[in-house]
């Protein structure tokens, strides 16, 4: 199955290729080793050493299986004046390096000219065979791995949610994106809205998670292609009174077994046994339960900050509260009140709303 889908991505990428860029959401793939880019950092490093450009927070990972679910495979590319930026979870190339893209054949060179004592390099991105798992703007002739699919995040090249918390025959999972995400079919998304020491009461978003809005996920089943969801530029959807916390990147630096947490890559979030909960199963029920061998928190996961002594398993209690206000820009009750679109704008108050999802009043409405 792993080769077939290997095969498919392969295939969907030649086509696309051809295709023009513009501003959207992709997948970075290099032709040559078939791995996938990944943001795992916010952190650029601009420092030239020789004719090499470092970037730390770019990775690549092998097989669409370990991709599909992770947020920080989905590059936004955005034109800009003096060429193209890649951004996402909080990591962008603008204002440190002006990425030009050219196609070659099937696929492109993402490169740059960067001067450096009084030499000019042409940079390009390439996927750094060598040292695997780490991608980088080089212009190192040694390694050939210049050549990336640029594929959009649709059709077989999805994004799709994992259920990794089985209750009953139903599976979850928690999301936490630096863009907003509409879910699919099947699938729902909560925030918690009330928490004790010892119990919390789920509130339900409905099928748009805001950027940056930690969130518990009901997902139409246990595989990623069950819960296809669809990134947003922008929805400033609803929010409710979120107990959640949230952790977009998870990269300790290590050498052996020794942390170096001096070092400027280092970003990520311990896990504190007394003070967080993670989402998990007990007695039957969804609950936040205490993790026994987690050391950092998951990347784009969230969890429950609690007070210290609070129960070991914090159940949610079954019920759902609804929403009823916009979130994201402090709104008064007055001004949430009338139609917006999902990203946001507001029509007039005669307008008459054309087909689709729309915010009324604070509740999702669909006009047909």
């Amino acid at each position: 199955m792993k080769k077939l889908l290997s095969l498919i991505i392969t295939a969907l990428v030649a086509v696309s290729a051809s295709a023009q860029i513009s501003d959207g959401f992709y997948r970075l793939q290099c032709k040559q080793t078939g791995r996938f880019l990944t943001i795992h950092n916010n952190y650029v490093n601009k420092d030239v050493v020789s004719d090499k450009m470092y970037f730390q927070s770019l990775e690549t990972i092998t097989g669409f299986e370990n991709v599909v679910n992770d947020p920080g495979s989905i590059a936004y590319l955005r034109k800009t004046s003096t060429g193209w930026a890649i951004e996402g979870q909080g990591f962008t190339t603008q204002g440190k390096l002006d990425l030009q893209i050219t196609q070659v054949g099937d696929a492109y060179w993402l490169w740059a000219t960067v001067s450096s004592q009084g030499v000019t390099f042409t940079l390009y991105l390439r996927d750094y065979e060598e040292e695997p798992g780490y991608s980088y703007i080089t212009t190192d002739t040694d390694c050939p791995n210049f050549d990336w699919y640029i594929v959009p995040v649709t059709g077989d090249n999805y994004f799709g949610l994992k259920g990794d918390v089985k209750v009953g025959n139903s599976y979850y999972t928690t999301i936490y994106s630096a863009f907003p995400i509409q879910l699919g079919s099947g699938m729902k998304s909560y925030t918690v809205n009330t928490l004790t020491d010892s119990s919390c009461t789920l509130e339900e978003l409905g099928d748009i998670v805001p950027a940056k809005v930690p969130a518990v996920i009901a997902c139409a089943g246990q595989d990623a292609s069950a819960n296809k969801v669809t990134p947003l530029t922008e929805a400033k959807g609803i929010t409710g009174n979120n107990k959640l916390t949230g952790v977009l990147f998870c990269y300790p630096v290590l050498i052996g077994d020794s942390e170096r947490r001096k070092s400027p890559y280092w970003n990520c979030v311990d896990y504190d046994a007394a003070t967080m909960r993670i989402l998990g199963e007990a007695d039957g029920k969804l609950a936040f339960v205490t993790a026994t061998d987690l050391k950092y928190m998951p990347a784009n996961k969230a969890y429950l900050t609690v007070a210290s002594g609070s129960a070991a398993i914090i159940p949610t209690d079954g019920s759902t509260t609804a929403i009823s206000r916009i979130s994201s820009d402090s709104r008064s009750s007055r001004e949430s009140r009338g139609t917006f679109t999902l990203n946001g704008t507001r029509l007039p108050d005669n307008a008459t709303p054309q087909k689709g999802i729309y915010i009324q009043d604070g509740k999702k409405i669909v006009y047909k």
